[in-house]
């Protein structure tokens, strides 16, 4: 496994050409990861999802405060399919294209999602398989439309963050 303190950098790196082939002047799209903690020392209850994120959000320079519990989602790779929609069907796509998606390539669909699964990838290789997930609310940095997904693996929890900003 690699180092997981360096995936945000690594995900921002292999995030780079997604967002290139997503970004068409209309909206600017990012993906990044918040900081990465660890998961050791965090209380098992029905908060621990919420406490995760909470962690996460300390370790930046948000300030934010998480107020609502986090529900994981039913499946662990939930998040990768919530990642690869965004980007291939979801508010992630072009602006210009998202009123008639056939204007989008068979070609260029297919690159999109290739691209999203392997920041999913990168994601992994630094942190171990990802065993919950769910929504989190949390700062989005003025994007008209966001997502924030906490990850959570066996040892480390992070937030990945997807937006587009005018």
């Amino acid at each position: 496994m690699l180092n997981p303190l360096d995936a945000p950098d690594a995900v921002s790196a292999a995030a780079e050409p997604l967002e290139e082939l997503l970004d068409e002047g209309n909206h600017t799209p990012s993906v990044y990861l918040f900081p990465v903690v660890p998961v050791a020392g965090t209380a098992p209850g029905r908060d621990r999802m919420r406490d995760l994120a909470q962690a996460v959000y300390d370790a930046g320079v948000s300030g934010h405060r998480v107020r609502a519990s986090v529900d994981p989602f039913a499946s662990p790779r939930a998040w990768r399919d919530i990642l690869r929609r965004q980007v291939t069907e979801g508010f992630m796509q072009p602006a210009r294209r998202y009123a008639d998606p056939r204007l989008r390539t068979p070609a260029e669909i297919r690159r999109t999602g290739e691209l999203a699964d392997g920041v999913a990838d990168v994601i992994e290789a630094h942190l171990g398989p990802v065993r919950s997930s769910g929504d989190v609310g949390g700062p989005h940095a003025g994007d008209i439309g966001w997502r924030n997904l906490l990850l959570v693996t066996r040892d480390w929890a992070t937030i990945l963050h997807c937006g587009i900003q005018d």
